[in-house]
């Protein structure tokens, strides 16, 4: 457990952990000499098994954010390294947690389909526990130190209850505040994450460009979609199955030579989903999604019919028998008209950067559509905006790696 913390929190921007029991702070100190820069948010449990020493090492660092429960009720032990990978299992954050114990704990990757919701927990957690503060801490630690003083019948856990009040998490993954803060938990990894998306998608952009041929006309099909539809060629004829995995990383004039050559065989020949689907694809969620009141003033069905453009939503009929209605019906028995309304208004027409828009609907449950996930949410901003972005999901970003980019692949 301790070599596998050693090796993950090597270069990511954030490390997240949720631990009921913490004694072992050393562990920390090697970290930040291998990752100085990283941002560490830790939720423990205030109890018998959670040392004050080692929050009081630890609370007046600037790399670290501390959050806390009372309740025995928080057991989940979670270690998140940025977006990358996620260790879930029995470890505790303790010296026999780490070291001497028999501990059994799994590697969720990024390209799991559970990632997104190992992180939506975690961010439930972290925004319905309470800050340590250090007079908590101080505090805290008094009530600590009664134990060896106290007589048998004094009630560590009681004590603590009486002093911070009893703070639990709730079931299931629930963010559980009045408000959605403004505080993203997973904004700026996920914002670094995507940056590297769309910096691979300019240089593209840039290139088809300068090529100075386009399959359709602007007015029919916007630039971007149509780059789409050459990541679609390069997937289907030259990426296929898992043969991306095994590309190399490329420098950008190598970058540069592959993209005009595959951008050569692309201007070769006509793709027929473009030619006969893509614009009249274009024109039916544009007609439906265009506009808040548009989208207010839509039906269930006619948002499902727009939103079925997206390949990324579409692609999903192989999990259901019976095809499209099969899915139909489940998306529109699982989820609200109100809740789509507000989330996908919100996501196409918010006031926030847009990255922070699909960072929201990406990782807050309350701006969550059930058969939506991160494909789908950044995907559909690629098809309806005013701000030039892209579409990004997990066939682009398959194709901008077998071009050569170390971009983050995800399903």
């Amino acid at each position: 457990m301790r070599n596998a913390f050693y090796k993950h929190s090597q270069g990511v921007p954030e490390l997240l952990i949720a631990t009921p029991f913490f004694s072992y702070h050393e562990i920390f100190d090697d970290v930040l000499k291998l990752n100085n820069g990283c941002l560490i948010r830790m939720i423990v449990r205030l109890g018998p098994a959670t040392s004050p020493e080692s929050l009081n090492k630890i609370i007046d660092q600037k790399q670290f954010q501390i959050r806390y429960f009372t309740s025995p009720q928080f057991h989940s032990k979670l270690y998140i390294f940025g977006d990358k990978v996620i260790l879930v299992g029995s470890a505790n954050l303790t010296g026999a947690g780490f070291q001497s114990n028999r501990e059994i704990c799994i590697e969720v990757s990024h390209d799991d389909e559970r990632f997104d919701l190992l992180l939506k927990l975690y961010n439930s957690y972290w925004s319905q526990a309470d800050v340590l503060t250090k007079e908590r801490l101080k505090e805290y630690s008094k009530l600590y130190k009664n134990t060896s003083n106290k007589s048998g019948d004094y009630d560590f856990e009681t004590e603590i209850k009486n002093k911070f009040g009893d703070i639990s998490p709730k079931d299931g993954v629930q963010v559980g505040k009045k408000k959605i803060s403004k505080e993203k938990i997973f904004l700026e990894s996920y914002r670094r994450t995507y940056q590297e998306f769309l910096t691979a998608y300019k240089l593209v952009e840039t290139i088809y460009k300068e090529d100075k041929r386009r399959q359709q006309p602007e007015e029919t099909v916007p630039l971007r979609i149509e780059i789409d539809q050459f990541f679609s060629f390069i997937r289907e004829m030259y990426a296929k199955g898992d043969t991306w995995k095994t590309a190399p990383i490329l420098g950008v004039a190598e970058q540069e030579k592959l993209i005009k050559e595959k951008l050569d065989d692309w201007f070769s020949q006509r793709w027929n989903y473009l030619d006969n689907t893509i614009p009249e694809h274009t024109k039916r969620i544009n007609h439906v999604l265009s506009s808040i009141s548009q989208i207010q003033n839509s039906t269930m069905e006619e948002i499902f019919e727009a939103l079925d453009v997206c390949h990324s939503i579409h692609d999903r009929l192989r999990f259901f028998p019976g095809g499209h209605e099969t899915l139909k019906k489940v998306f529109t028995s699982e989820n609200e008209l109100k809740q789509i309304q507000k989330v996908i208004s919100y996501l196409l027409h918010g006031q926030d950067d847009f990255i922070t828009r699909m960072g929201t609907c990406i990782f807050v449950e309350s701006y969550s559509i059930k058969q939506i996930g991160r494909s789908a949410v950044q995907e559909l901003l690629g098809w309806v905006n005013k701000e030039d972005i892209p579409i990004c999901n997990g066939r682009t970003v398959k194709a901008l790696r077998y071009l050569g980019f170390n971009v983050v692949v995800f399903t």
